[in-house]
């Protein structure tokens, strides 16, 4: 006999757990909450690194690999049961980070199988570009025991060139639904605005963000004949065209300032230096062990050296990021002369984002890659939204 509880494939895949919803959300507890879980996630990530490194944790993985003959093979087998270990161990983390917190704070518009198959999606694409990387970085481990750092750091650096080229027109359109915005009006207004300095885009388009949660965003992605303006679909349902032309305007100054290629070249400068002292530390390392570059032992405490060393430049990326997008605002304010829409829009975007205004200031120096919603309002408006009304 049928069961009397069923559940038709629509219902299935719109079914969101009950959740206790924050009716007034507060942005400083909505950051308050998302810093402590990512320091928590780092936590869980350098102490699972540091297990494999130090420990003989990583041993049975090793076991395993060495099943398989071929050297790269054995590489990839132990990196995939170690990343497995590690992500089982996160599933519930992020779980409860990236999808309850956002639904208790009334951020995400996704059901609990549209999250996980995004986070499948994710993973499988990050995954075949992971193992890309990984099996270049192998290589020179092996057939360039001394100068793999150097190598490495250069195809890197034309890695991120082209996923730069490739991301706007085969990454991207995996995640979103990319279509030319409608508004003939604006469409002509932003083209315009473009134009105006010489540049030629491939189209400003409108990205369907709305499917996943409420905020709202804009970015400048690609190079060259590649090169986008995009705009989500929250972002336009909420903010007038003159707010939208000068986020625009504010995209647009990454581009006439050449943030992308000053970006691309400060990665790879502190990516070689990284590599570098990495290098050092490893090779005084495997020589105290009379381990060679590529052993299987070897090699988790050099992830954790990674690890490491992306958490102590973090502010200085950060800190550069910041820098740029302030160029950017003042661009946008010098461009249009909009500052009471610009000050307007970036009130509305730290409304939709659920940003606070005036986070601590040890808070945003270490973790924001842009100046908060105050800064910017007040770079705009040095009396405030005051002003702007």
């Amino acid at each position: 006999m049928q069961s009397e509880i069923s559940f038709s494939r629509r219902e299935l895949f719109s079914f969101t757990p009950p959740l206790s919803l924050d009716q007034n959300p507060s942005p400083d507890a909505y950051l308050k909450k998302k810093i402590s879980l990512s320091l928590i996630n780092l936590a869980i990530t350098l102490a699972y690194l540091g297990g494999l490194a130090f420990t003989h944790f990583k041993d049975p993985f090793i076991k395993v690999a060495w099943l398989a003959h071929n050297s790269y093979v054995q590489f990839l087998i132990f990196i995939v049961l170690a990343e497995l270990v590690l992500s089982g161990v996160r599933f519930s983390f992020d779980f409860y980070a990236d999808y309850v917190i956002e639904h208790r704070f009334n951020l995400s518009n996704q059901t609990f199988m549209q999250w996980v198959f995004r986070k499948l999606k994710g993973t499988l694409i990050g995954g075949i570009i992971g193992i890309v990387l990984l099996l270049v970085f192998y290589f020179l481990l092996m057939n360039f025991h001394r100068m793999w750092w150097l190598l490495f750091a250069a195809f890197f650096f034309i890695f991120q060139v082209l996923t730069a080229q490739l991301f706007p027109t085969l990454i991207l359109p995996m995640f979103y639904k990319l279509k030319p915005i409608s508004d003939e009006g604006l469409r002509s207004r932003l083209s315009a605005l473009v134009e105006k300095f010489g540049y030629k885009m491939s189209g400003v388009f409108s990205f369907d963000l709305s499917r996943e949660t409420r905020k709202a965003n804009a970015a400048l992605t690609g190079l060259g004949k590649s090169r986008k303006i995009i705009i989500s679909d929250t972002l336009l349902k909420n903010f007038t065209n003159e707010e939208i032309e000068v986020v625009l305007a504010h995209e647009l100054g990454h581009l006439v300032k050449h943030h992308m290629i000053k970006g691309i070249i400060l990665s790879a400068i502190m990516s070689l230096v990284g590599f570098f002292i990495m290098a050092q530390v490893y090779l005084s390392y495997r020589l105290w062990y009379h381990l060679a570059a590529y052993d299987l032992f070897a090699i988790p405490f050099l992830a954790f050296m990674m690890a490491v060393f992306g958490v102590l430049v973090m502010p200085l990326g950060n800190f550069f990021s910041r820098k740029i997008e302030h160029e950017a605002d003042m661009f946008a304010l010098d461009t249009t002369g909009m500052r009471r829409e610009f000050a307007e829009s970036m009130r509305k975007l730290g409304e939709l984002n659920l940003t606070p205004e005036n986070p601590p200031a040890w808070i945003e120096k270490i973790f924001f890659s842009h100046p908060s919603i105050g800064a910017r309002i007040k770079a705009a408006l040095p009396d405030g939204l005051g002003e702007a009304a």
